[in-house]
């Protein structure tokens, strides 16, 4: 393999790994920060139903801003490159963790939403980075293998980022330790990383002029995905899931606080918990070699499985029964992202297979900006409320597609 080729590849993977970490490092300080009534960033007679509303407006943002920019992104992409497009992502991910960390340390609410706006609009890099690795992939086994390395880069980056963001953030571990500390070292790594792409990244894709921009290409997506006979149903039990797992996702921090108490430290614990038992479901029981029409049958069954364990998961007293049954929701979670996915892709011509995974990515964004908001109102109403409407939203999801026999 040439050198340009290696460096370009390793680029792609550092830019993976950095942008994950980046995304995972702020799961164990946010709950945290948003929650605890001696944070300067409320003041102390704001109840924590508010609070918790407040999160989930605030947790709303990224995704709502990838929804719109993700797209924009792409075809900014298409139009100058991909090396110009991660630089110019890579840029605005770097100015957008400097003002979260800016914003943390000196309790600045409105400058803390800008910044995850930011660091959403231009979260477009990892389609890039997709892109880019089918660019430089010589064949399908290539590029499935390619593939399988960015998983498993995600998996490890996940894992360290919430591990790194839950124990530098907690003070009871050490007094120098703060909420913004993790920021920082997400920055440190995204500096990095856009060095390394400006030296090291050769140009893979051809460049496309003629493409033109529109804002409202994410809402574009939803109706298209609305439209194609073979898929639509699919893409409701697809949203459906990614609604019910990131319920379960950003508000099991907050059910550990209140009911367990868990430090920022603990939390991150759980994350990289979380992140390993993700990738069992995902990138082991998924792939077990077996027949296609078994896997999609095991899919049903993950599902109904999900949706009962949410519920499940509300009876322990303890932690390490709480933690043993959210082990295994995820577990579940994990196996059924691929295989939807999977179903998704097998419905669709070869021919339209790019704008396909567009809409799955606008589904999956419009799924993530959604929960947040019906997650901060939950604490209105009932602790365990969110695990109740994760269970409705995946039993829903199991029975359309027991229904559409797929």
């Amino acid at each position: 393999m040439k050198r340009s080729l290696k460096l370009t590849k390793a680029s792609i993977y550092f830019t993976f790994f950095a942008d994950n970490l980046g995304w995972s490092i702020v799961f164990p300080i946010f709950a945290p920060y948003f929650i605890d009534p001696q944070n300067k960033i409320f003041s102390p007679e704001v109840p924590g139903e508010i609070r918790t509303a407040i999160l989930g407006l605030f947790l709303m943002a990224f995704p709502l801003a990838q929804f719109f920019g993700s797209p924009l992104i792409g075809e900014y992409a298409d139009k100058t490159g991909r090396r110009k497009a991660l630089i110019v992502t890579i840029f605005f991910t770097l100015i957008g963790l400097i003002l979260s960390g800016i914003s943390l340390n000196q309790n600045m609410l409105v400058l803390l939403f800008v910044s995850r706006l930011i660091t959403g609009a231009f979260s477009g890099n990892l389609s890039i980075c997709l892109a880019a690795i089918a660019d430089i992939s010589d064949s399908e086994h290539h590029k499935v293998k390619n593939f399988g390395y960015l998983s498993i880069v995600a998996g490890i980056s996940f894992i360290v980022g919430a591990y790194i963001g839950g124990k530098f953030s907690d003070q009871e571990l050490n007094p120098n330790f703060s909420f913004s500390l993790p920021l920082w070292i997400a920055s440190f790594f995204t500096f990095i990383n856009l060095m390394f792409v400006y030296w090291g990244f050769s140009e893979t894709g051809k460049i496309h002029k003629n493409v033109k921009f529109n804002l409202l290409e994410g809402v574009r997506n939803i109706q298209t995905a609305l439209k194609i006979k073979k898929i639509k149903t699919i893409y409701l039990i697809y949203f459906l899931i990614l609604f019910a797992w990131t319920l379960i996702f950003q508000f099991t921090p907050v059910y550990l606080i209140d009911l367990f108490k868990f430090s920022n430290s603990q939390i991150g614990n759980v994350a990289a918990y979380m992140g390993i038992c993700w990738a069992i479901g995902s990138g082991v029981i998924s792939k077990l070699p077996i027949q296609i029409k078994t896997r999609l049958r095991f899919l049903e069954f993950s599902l109904i499985s999900f949706s009962g364990l949410c519920i499940l998961i509300t009876l322990p007293q303890t932690a390490f029964n709480f933690l043993l049954l959210l082990g295994l929701c995820v577990v579940f979670a994990g196996v059924t992202w691929p295989l939807c996915t999977y179903l998704i892709s097998s419905r669709a011509d070869k021919s339209i297979q790019g704008k396909i995974l567009g809409i799955s990515q606008s589904m999956q964004s419009l799924a993530m900006a959604t929960s947040p908001l019906v997650g901060g109102l939950t604490d209105f109403f009932h602790l365990k409320l969110f695990f109740w409407i994760s269970s409705f939203a995946c039993l829903l999801a199991g029975i359309i597609y027991f229904k559409v026999k797929v």
